[in-house]
């Protein structure tokens, strides 16, 4: 091999990293979204469980998970969160942040849980 070759190589694989630790530093979500960048989902709740990101609500009609962190629930439980959503239209602050990991944003972190008027969960508290 030459040394032409050679320096080609590592610059590719020096190339290839950098895109790699930008791709995977991006997908790490900010820690304060605000709220001109959220977007409002309301609909009839299906199923709240809990499960790998959290607290997870899946919406009638929407492919889409809707998730809270464990670090944001505040002492809230998923049967608590279940027996005043499931079945229930409700509206949903969804924290519209795009990630290369994510391209389709189909698992979406939840911001605020509204019913009625009346606000039932806020990340903010």
């Amino acid at each position: 091999m030459t040394k032409r070759n050679s320096t080609k190589g590592v610059a590719g694989l020096l190339l290839a990293g950098v895109l790699i630790v930008v791709l995977l530093l991006s997908g790490i979500p900010g820690r304060s979204v605000s709220r001109n960048k959220c977007a409002n989902r309301s609909a009839i709740v299906e199923t709240v469980n809990e499960a790998s990101p959290g607290i997870v609500v899946h919406l009638r009609n929407d492919p889409k998970i809707y998730f809270i962190a464990p670090k944001n629930n505040h002492g809230l439980t998923v049967n608590a969160l279940r027996q005043k959503l499931a079945g229930k239209e409700t509206q949903l602050l969804i924290a519209h942040a795009w990630s290369p990991l994510d391209p389709f944003s189909s698992l979406n972190e939840i911001e605020e849980i509204r019913q009625e008027g009346q606000l039932l969960y806020s990340m903010k508290q």
